[in-house]
C-alpha cells in the first residue's frame, strides 16, 4: 500500500531574514502545497508529476535541461539522504506533485523536504514525531542552502498560524482569524540560498543594519498582539511596515511596490513572503471580489489559500 503524505506551502507574515539571526517569526501554513507518494519498487527513484519547469533543447548537444526543477530535485536527494541515515535503506520509487511553482518563497523546498521525510518514515515502517521531522527538515534546507532559519520546515510540519523562535527552535499556535489571504507570484530574482547570502553580506559591511534586523523583531512581537485582537488594520499596516524595512535589506524591488500600490485600495496591506526579489506577494483583502478583479485584469499569476491547521499528514484518495 503507497504511503502518501501531503505537505502545506507556507508563507511568512512577519519576520523572515530577522529570522535567520534568531529573531522571531510569525508564518502561516495554507492549503496549498506538495504531495508525496511512496511506493515499494526495485530500486529507489525518484519522480515528478506536474512541477512546473522551463524545458530546453539544445540540439547541436543533444542536450535536454528542465530549469526551474534543478533546485527542487536538490531538496529531494537532500531529504533521501537523511532520510537514509535515520531509517535505513529501501527500495522505493518517491512522486512528488507541488500545487505551487517551485522557488516562489512559499517554502516548497519546505514542503518537499518535510514530505518526502514523512513518506520515507512511512515506507520503512519507522515512527517520526513531528518535532523530529521539523529537526530534520531544517537540516535537509541546511545541506541545501548553506545557512537557513528553522521557520519553513517547522510551519510546515506543524501546521496552523504560528510565532517561531529559531533558537532554540520554539513554536506558538496562534488563535487568530483571518480571511483567505492572495498569494501574488512574480518572477524571482536568485535563488533563497543567494539572497541570504547577500543579505548576510549587508550586515556584514555595516553595522548599522543590525538596527533593521532588531526593527523587524519588535515589530513580530508587536504584529503578535494585533493577530490575536482580531484587528486586520493594524495586522496590514505592519505588513506594509515590515516590507518597507526589508527594502532596507535590499530584498524589496519596484515590482513589489507598484503591485501594493495598485492593490492598496482593495487590502488592509500587503508584503514580500520569504526571501524576496520577487517571489511571493502576500496581501491581505479587504475587498476580494475588487482584488479579483484587478489581479486578473493587469495579468498577475495569483492563488487564494486559507491557513491549513494540520501540518504534513498522510492523505487518500
Amino acid at each position: 500500500m503507497p504511503a502518501r503524505v501531503f505537505a502545506p506551502g507556507a508563507i511568512k507574515l512577519f519576520g523572515e531574514h530577522a529570522v535567520v539571526y534568531g529573531k522571531p517569526a510569525i508564518a502561516a501554513a495554507i492549503d496549498r502545497g506538495v504531495r508525496v507518494e511512496c511506493s515499494a519498487w526495485d530500486r529507489l527513484a525518484i519522480e515528478t508529476a506536474g512541477t512546473p519547469a522551463r524545458l530546453v533543447y539544445i540540439p547541436d548537444e543533444g542536450r535536454l535541461e528542465a530549469r526551474g526543477a534543478e533546485r527542487f530535485l536538490a531538496y529531494a536527494v537532500a531529504a533521501i539522504k537523511v532520510a537514509r541515515e535515520a531509517w535505513g535503506d529501501i527500495k522505493a520509487r518517491f512522486t512528488i506533485e507541488s500545487e505551487l511553482p517551485p522557488g516562489i518563497g512559499a517554502a516548497t523546498s519546505a514542503a518537499v523536504s518535510v514530505g518526502i521525510l514523512r513518506a520515507y518514515a512511512a515506507c520503512a515502517s519507522a515512527g517520526v514525531s513531528k518535532e523530529e521531522l521539523a529537526r530534520l527538515g531544517h537540516r535537509v534546507e541546511l545541506e541545501v542552502q548553506g545557512i537557513a532559519s528553522p521557520m519553513d520546515t517547522a510551519v510546515v510540519t506543524f501546521g496552523g498560524l504560528l510565532r517561531v523562535w529559531p533558537s532554540p527552535l520554539r513554536v506558538e499556535r496562534l488563535s487568530a482569524a483571518l480571511p483567505p489571504l492572495y498569494v501574488v507570484v512574480l518572477p524571482r530574482r536568485g535563488t533563497t540560498g543567494e539572497i541570504v547570502a547577500d543579505v548576510k553580506s549587508l550586515l556584514a559591511r555595516h553595522k548599522s543594519a543590525a538596527s533593521v534586523v532588531d526593527a523587524i523583531g519588535a515589530l513580530v512581537d508587536e504584529a503578535h498582539g494585533c493577530l490575536v485582537r482580531g484587528d486586520l488594520e493594524c495586522v496590514g499596516e505592519l505588513m506594509e511596515l515590515n516590507n518597507w524595512l526589508l527594502g532596507a535589506l535590499k530584498v524589496v524591488d519596484s515590482r513589489v511596490v507598484s503591485l501594493l500600490e495598485l492593490t492598496r485600495p482593495f487590502t488592509y496591506g500587503g508584503k514580500v513572503s520569504g526571501a524576496g526579489r520577487g517571489g511571493v506577494v502576500v496581501l491581505l483583502p479587504r475587498d476580494g471580489r475588487a482584488l479579483d478583479r484587478i489581479l486578473s485584469a493587469l495579468g498577475y499569476a495569483y492563488y487564494r489559500v486559507s491557513v491549513a491547521e494540520g501540518g504534513v499528514t498522510a492523505w487518500s484518495d
